[in-house]
């Protein structure tokens, strides 16, 4: 399901959720007839949002948690254009390659191949978020990387008792909450950014993996509002040149810092201590920067 900022059923959606209006009201102020609205007010009761009338007009009366709608309203207040909504879907990174535009978020109740990095299983059951955005910054391509980071960032600041795993999971107590998945597509001078996060909410967790349930009383709702709010806080940051304040709350979330490690990358195996991660968004090991690879903790 798609939906945009200027749809008539978002539109609506919008003003019953702060007011009672008839279809009358509502016609003259979306400049639509009382049958357009009609038809908008039955979209919004088959996507899970409840909704009387009486004398006194249409009243929304509750919806289900993460509908289509209440998605898109989260995300268009941060800065979202349209989004996707799909109950089911392969995974909503190819679906985001597919459509390639910037500023749209593709979202999935559940996905059937989802992935992670190097094509590995993502487990994606009902109860977790797993969602996709997509972005065209105004950065060179040296800097995208940092856009995961950032990403990590994100969760780390909206779920408790986190760490950042370098360079693309997030961890509670040594084990995965969270994990990302970014991919460029289109021209080398402005590519398409695409980054894929899934977590595990309210999902039973995979192997070696943890569910925040587990641990907090957190929604699946809360916990999406408050990773697009923070994601969007840190992109305009970076966007303004504070990049340096960002690599600093990494770096000081980041449980790979301190730690020796093996980093698997395309063409070498680096074991050493992680000493920090460089103004460029790589991380140094032994003296030498890795800016992509597999890091495994070894103590």
């Amino acid at each position: 399901m798609q939906i945009s900022k200027g749809s008539t059923d978002y539109r609506i959606y919008r003003i019953l959720s702060e007011k009672q209006a008839s279809g009358e009201k509502l016609g003259k102020e979306l400049g639509i007839t009382r049958t357009a609205v009609w038809k908008a007010v039955q979209k919004l009761k088959e996507n899970s949002i409840q909704i009387e009338s009486d004398a006194n007009g249409y009243r929304i009366i509750g919806e289900k948690e993460l509908n289509p709608y209440m998605v898109a309203r989260i995300a268009f207040e941060n800065g979202f254009e349209e989004i996707h909504f799909y109950d089911v879907i392969d995974s909503t990174n190819t679906r985001a390659r597919e459509y390639g535009k910037p500023n749209v978020l593709f979202f999935a109740n559940r996905q059937t191949a989802g992935r992670g990095r190097h094509g590995r299983r993502w487990v994606s059951d009902e109860g977790g978020l797993y969602f996709s955005i997509t972005l065209s910054p105004p950065l060179d391509y040296t800097d995208l990387p940092k856009l995961t980071l950032i990403a990590g960032l994100s969760v780390a600041e909206s779920i408790p008792d986190t760490e950042i795993k370098w360079p693309n999971d997030v961890l509670i107590n040594g084990r995965k909450v969270c994990g990302i998945l970014s991919e460029l597509h289109g021209e080398v001078e402005r590519p398409l950014v695409i980054i894929g996060i899934g977590i595990n909410v309210e999902n039973p967790a995979p192997e070696n993996g943890i569910s925040v349930s587990e641990l907090f009383d957190i929604s699946r709702k809360e916990v999406f509002e408050l990773v697009l709010r923070n994601f969007s806080k840190n992109y305009r940051m970076l966007l303004n040149g504070s990049w340096n304040e960002l690599r600093k709350e990494i770096e000081r979330r980041c449980s790979t810092i301190g730690k020796k490690v093996r980093v698997v990358t395309s063409s070498d195996v680096i074991e050493g201590i992680a000493e920090s991660i460089a103004e460029d968004g790589s991380l140094v090991v032994n003296g030498r920067k890795i800016y992509a690879g597999d890091c495994i903790h070894l103590r």
